[in-house]
């Protein structure tokens, strides 16, 4: 792959962050860009285009937002990033409630205690979701 077909797909994984993302994360990707351009073409260019918009066609976002967020509250170490995907999941169509049956499910394969670590987390998203559509209404 040459610069300029790293440099489009770069952009194009940008676009698809600010449609999958609420507002406040957008300076995220500037951030890591900043911090190491390096971390930035495999964290943007590849995971958010290649992985995300390539390489998984038959997968809806929604179907990889839910099985991301599993994958993150099974891990329990990420609020943030369980925060991030919880408020993705909103943002693909999800209710509250279908989240809420995620997190009851789980708890048959990785038990209550890590549930119970991130409700916070899951009601910070269910929080800054609201307020976004409060400020676009």
């Amino acid at each position: 792959m040459n610069d300029d077909e790293k440099t489009r797909d770069y952009n194009k994984a940008v676009a698809a962050f600010a449609k999958r993302y609420l507002p406040y994360k957008q300076p995220l990707l500037k951030t890591i860009e900043n911090f190491s351009p390096e971390l930035a073409d495999v964290v943007i260019r590849h995971g958010l285009y290649e992985i995300w918009e390539e390489m998984t066609p038959l997968l809806s976002y929604r179907d990889k937002e839910i099985a991301t967020l599993a994958a993150l509250i099974t891990d329990n170490t990420v609020m943030k990033e369980i925060t991030a995907h919880t408020e993705n999941c909103l943002i693909q169509g999800m209710s509250k409630k279908e989240v809420l049956e995620i997190l009851t499910v789980l708890t048959l394969y990785i038990g209550v205690p890590k549930i119970i670590n991130v409700m916070d987390a899951v009601k910070q998203a269910f929080e800054n979701y609201d307020q976004h559509i409060k400020n676009k209404g």
